[in-house]
């Protein structure tokens, strides 16, 4: 690389779905602040086929057949000058240290600092504002989320490949429901209310639902659809952009604070979030067209993965008939 050259920018992104699709909008920060820059990203493996905006390549870590110190020795002679380094752990950073890499910008904590050539401090209390804005303070403190809200770089063909490629046909006009999540039963709403809300919305609107998710939510799927003919279960039967795909279709969904939250947040859809242990300032859509439905009770946000005290208040008092009331003020046309 010649001194006149620009830049070539490398970004390790976060390992979980939701923080992924966030990060989007620091990508697309990225992307503008250096417009002659190759912008390369390091993906978890089976991230790798989502439409992330670069400028560049999508590299795959597997942490399971790769360290990430080996991995980033790999990475010394492909002349990159910038490394951010978005999740907080030590083992992200200590690839950027292996790498080489001249500039390595992330987050103190965890002992990073001693691995990263910038390490920067939380400006504000943990959690107390948007994860995004954490990410883009690493550019510039005044880089705002209005500006560089998450997006993904769908397409109506991209869209159409990924439905033609799901093996189930797909009903005009849905509504999607997203019963799980991984982090633990604090973000899962019920899933009797999930079920009473089924025939809710049957009702008003008349339009089957579709319940999505991973493998291990067909469980979820199975009990909130036995018996109403109106529900498909396709837990499990989608690919992650197959799953994006029927996001794009759908008229509403309704889930957890989860990924597919977020990657409908992306989309810029209608849909209602469901939060529990965790706090929507910190992870909240960042969607014109979202209802964030939230109890703040004197324990919450707890952002643990199940409730100390065993009464999961902060789910059970968000009633299916407030989702249904949401559900209509967002699909009231000029809305």
């Amino acid at each position: 690389m010649t001194d006149s050259a620009p830049p070539k920018i490398l970004i390790r992104t976060p390992n979980w779905l939701g923080d992924l699709v966030m990060a989007t909008g620091f990508f697309r920060a990225v992307l503008e602040i250096y417009p002659e820059s190759q912008v390369d990203l390091i993906v978890k493996s089976g991230f790798e086929n989502l439409p992330l905006p670069h400028r560049g390549k999508v590299i795959i870590f597997d942490s399971k057949h790769n360290s990430a110190g080996t991995f980033g020795k790999t990475l010394r002679f492909e002349n990159y000058a910038n490394f951010y380094i978005l999740p907080p752990s030590f083992s992200s950073a200590w690839m950027a240290f292996q790498s080489r890499i001249p500039q390595r910008i992330g987050y103190a904590g965890e002992y990073r600092s001693l691995l990263l050539t910038v390490a920067k401090k939380h400006e504000e209390t943990p959690r107390s504002q948007h994860l995004l804005k954490e990410y883009l303070n690493l550019l510039a403190p005044d880089l705002s989320v209005a500006k560089y809200p998450p997006s993904l770089e769908t397409t109506e063909e991209w869209i159409e490949t990924h439905i033609n490629s799901f093996q189930k046909s797909l009903p005009d006009s849905f509504i999607v429901f997203t019963p799980g999540a991984i982090y633990g039963p604090a973000k899962q709403w019920p899933l009797e209310h999930f079920r009473a809300l089924a025939s809710l919305l049957h009702n008003v609107f008349g339009d089957p639902i579709v319940i999505l998710g991973t493998e291990a939510d067909a469980g979820f799927g199975a009990e909130i659809s036995q018996g109403l003919d109106w529900v498909q279960n396709y837990c499990g039967q989608t690919s992650l952009p197959e799953l994006l795909a029927i996001l794009a279709k759908a008229k509403l969904l309704i889930g957890n604070d989860s990924g597919s939250m977020h990657l409908m947040g992306a989309l810029q859809r209608p849909q209602v979030a469901i939060f529990g242990s965790t706090s929507p300032v910190w992870t909240a859509p960042i969607n014109p067209r979202s209802s964030v439905q939230y109890r703040n009770l004197f324990c919450s946000p707890c952002f643990s993965k199940t409730c100390r005290y065993g009464h999961y208040d902060c789910l059970t008092q968000i009633q299916p008939k407030m989702i249904l009331d949401e559900s209509q003020k967002l699909l009231t046309p000029g809305n």
